[in-house]
């Protein structure tokens, strides 16, 4: 600033060193008491030494606050003028420092500061304003603030209504600055301008802007004060004349005030709970008491209407024929034997006693095979409403549990849609890929379907929208995945797993001529018309243009065909009569080659057989022994678990390497190289331990492997062979390329229980428990002959 007084500054010849304590935040003037927090080690040894002495202490305000609030404040971050002060009290602060209490005596220029080891130290000088108290141009400027001082008082602002009071009796202008001084919020920066003001007149201009800088915004303060309030009132008054015309329509008839009435009417007949005909009415009387117009009153009508139109208490009636449930199943759906067993056992048990748990079923298997078309099946065997919800990628759990009424748009989760929709509480509900549920920051819907699927807990299912339980015990559900491994555990427990396996060739040519041709007629226009697919014709779509565990592909290649006998019929008035010689003329090349394999047995060479989600196939694995130093290279594209069955079989060859009449040599001397063909495609599991054993004796023997056995089984150190996975679809596999034998584990043969008689008719299944009974079948000798 600058100075208003052509009087300069008397530097009185005081000088004395003083221990410095740098302020954050804070300038303390003369005549001022303030509370100080030391947290500086060096800082506090100043105080102490203080205290030691007459208890004064040197205030500087820093420039700027340090990142660390903690830490040191730099020498050269600090003004240059200060305030001497006295420390009236010290308290010790559990966190390890201290806190004073100081009072301001008199302003000092800084002339040098000392900073040693252990005290940050000034010497300074002190400052005072030479000047007449009683000239014109102070009396000018004392008025000035009095008067500014009076307006803020008056007109109701921070300051106490005795402050006027108090300013008019101060005579003395440096008094009268210093109790205004105590009253301002001021930053750092104008304090310290103030503080450093070289005349009284400047430092009392000073405080006159201040002054009238907070009169200033005070007044903008009030104004937007005002203007709310009137704003609010403007509001209110609009509500009471809208309310007050709103009872003159209602006189005259103009309004339909009948909705209020059907809302109490629909509450009457609501067959709920008290807890939610209590929430119901709760929101009428809102409604009544909320403006017709207001956003609020939209919401609370969205919400009224959602909870009276659900299907509280809506039941259908269960159709218990058990003769007419298997007739519908049997005619939507062939095979699938076991779910279908489990359904017509719920029917039954409804039969002998009503009510208890609706089954949870989960169906796992591959694409296509029916899972999803299923359940609209058993809701038409039993007579009940179905809605189907689709998981996939679902990442939201509000998509489960509804959003919360405050935010915009909000709806209720997709099982309550559902039910409204389908209009009845016990409806068959289709979760669909359950599997492929997602999770994020929004949280997990996989948890949010723990308390849906479990019959303890979803007779009170609550939707964050609905805000008030809804029972899902009545309803039955059925969930589908095409895998297990990505459902959580406590959820698959809740869940009853039926496993669905790939359609046999047998099962897809009459699940064609039963449902896939008849549609694909209706479809194509050519219903009543005579188009002609033999079994031979359906049998070769199969095993060359489809190969897959469903019928989906399927499904699209016979109707192809019919979309080619429609073109025929416009362009040449002439039916298409199909054989399986003329399919690649409609068709294309067949897409798979003949599948029965090479029956020529080579070195090293053995059929193996896997399995995978869509099914079961048949894969060679190769083993050859080149000149090396003993390595096991493996290629193909194997997981971990695979290289270790492979390492696990080579060291039973090496610990039984006599009885085959093998040197120790061949294993140090000879790298061993297994190969599973198709690289692209990545490979995992332990059930090819077993076929890797044979390969690595195979060629390290010279002995052929007969090409018309095929494998699977994992192999211990012992020579055990250990159960696997996928025996149905492996044995299909192994007929599908002409094998005559198939060598399973014994700890499988379990699962042979229930299955149909058609899977294995036509191959000698053969079961082994020990490495040395496969490799006596499959090792032949030399000159061909097989060695039994």
């Amino acid at each position: 600033m600058k100075a208003l007084s052509s009087k300069k500054i008397t530097k009185k010849p005081i000088k004395s060193v003083f221990p410095v304590i740098p302020t954050m935040d804070v300038v303390v003037f003369p005549n001022m008491i303030v509370p100080l927090l030391v947290m500086d080690e060096r800082i506090i040894k100043g105080v102490d030494r203080a205290l030691e002495g007459d208890k004064l202490v040197y205030l500087l305000a820093a420039r700027t606050r340090p990142e660390n609030t903690e830490g040191a404040i730099g020498t050269q971050d600090l003004f240059s003028v200060g305030t001497v002060a006295s420390v009236m009290r010290v308290v010790q602060v559990p966190e390890g420092g201290i806190k004073i209490l100081v009072q301001g005596i008199y302003k000092a220029r800084t002339n040098e500061l000392v900073a040693d080891s252990e005290v940050l130290s000034a010497d300074v000088e002190k400052v005072e304003f030479d000047t007449d108290n009683q000239s014109a141009e102070i009396i000018a400027r004392v008025n000035g603030i009095k008067e500014i001082a009076e307006k803020m008082v008056s007109s109701g602002q921070s300051l106490s209504p005795d402050f006027h009071v108090v300013i008019s009796r101060i005579t003395d202008p440096n008094k009268l600055a210093d109790f205004i001084l105590s009253h301002l919020n001021l930053d750092v920066k104008e304090a310290q301008d103030l503080l450093e003001a070289e005349s009284l007149v400047e430092f009392l201009t000073g405080i006159y802007a201040q002054l009238n800088k907070e009169l200033q915004i005070a007044e903008v303060q009030d104004k937007i004060k005002n203007h709310a309030r009137e704003s609010m009132n403007e509001s209110q008054k609009e509500y009471y004349l809208r309310e007050q015309l709103r009872a003159i329509k209602k006189e005259l008839g103009d309004e339909d005030f009948e909705d209020m009435e059907k809302l109490h009417k629909k509450l009457l007949e609501l067959k709920a709970s008290d807890e939610v005909k209590s929430e119901v009415k709760r929101q009428i009387s809102r409604l009544e008491k909320t403006a017709s117009d207001s956003m609020e009153a939209t919401v609370i009508r969205n919400y009224l209407d959602w909870v009276l139109n659900l299907p509280w208490g809506v039941e259908t009636e269960d159709n218990l024929d058990i003769k007419h449930a298997k007739e519908v199943l049997d005619e939507d759906h062939y095979g699938l034997k076991s779910v279908k067993d489990r359904i017509l056992d719920y029917i039954s048990v409804r039969n002998l006693k009503q009510g208890g748990n609706t089954p949870i079923i989960c169906l796992v298997g591959p694409p296509g095979v029916g899972k999803t078309s299923l359940g609209a099946s058993i809701a038409r065997s039993l007579g009940r409403k179905y809605f189907r919800v689709a998981l996939g990628g679902v990442k939201d759990e509000a998509e489960i549990r509804g959003h919360r009424r405050t935010y915009v748009g909000a709806m209720p989760g997709r099982f309550i849609q559902g039910i409204k929709k389908a209009g009845s509480c016990n409806p068959v509900v289709i979760i669909d890929e359950l599997d492929k549920i997602g999770s994020d920051f929004r949280g997990d819907p996989s948890a949010a379907m723990l308390e849906i699927l479990d019959p303890k807990q979803n007779n009170t299912f609550y939707d964050n929208y609905l805000g008030v339980p809804f029972d899902l015990s009545k309803a039955i559900f059925i969930a589908t995945a095409n895998s297990l491994e990505t459902i959580s555990g406590p959820l698959r427990d809740r869940m009853e797993v039926i496993s669905l396996s790939g359609y046999t060739m047998e099962e897809k040519i009459e699940i064609a001529k039963r449902h896939i041709v008849h549609r694909a007629m209706i479809d194509t226009g050519l219903e009543g018309k005579e188009v002609k697919l033999g079994d031979d014709v359906i049998g070769d779509l199969v095993s060359s243009y489809t190969r897959e565990s469903g019928v989906r592909q399927l499904d699209r290649t016979i109707r192809k065909l019919c979309s080619k006998v429609a073109r025929s019929l416009v362009e040449e008035g002439k039916m298409i009569d199909f054989t399986p010689s003329n399919l690649d003329k409609y068709l294309g090349p067949r897409i798979f080659a003949e599948e029965e394999c090479s029956k020529v047995c080579q070195v090293g060479i053995t059929n193996g057989l896997a399995w995978t989600s869509f099914g079961g196939e048949m894969i060679k694995i190769e083993a050859v022994s080149i000149p090396g130093k003993g390595r096991l290279i493996l290629t193909g594209q194997l997981g971990d678990v695979m290289k270790e069955s492979a390492q696990a079989a080579l060291s039973y060859a090496r610990v039984h390497a006599k009885e085959f009449g093998l040197d120790d040599k061949m294993f140090t001397n000879y790298d061993l190289h297994i190969h599973v063909p198709a690289g692209a495609v990545p490979k995992d599991g332990p059930s090819a331990g077993v076929t890797m054993l044979s390969s690595i004796l195979s060629a390290l023997t010279d002995r052929p492997i007969d090409a018309d056995y095929a494998m699977t089984g994992e192999i211990n150190l012992r020579g055990e062979v250990m159960p696997i996975g996928g025996v149905r679809e492996k044995i299909l596999a192994a007929k599908r390329n002409k094998i005559s034998h198939i060598l399973l584990p014994m700890k499988n043969k379990n699962d042979l229980v229930g299955m149909d008689e058609d899977i294995t008719k036509g191959i000698d299944v053969i079961w082994v428990d020990k490495a040395d009974q496969i490799l006596n079948r499959v090792l032949m000798e030399k000159v061909g002959k097989i060695a039994r």
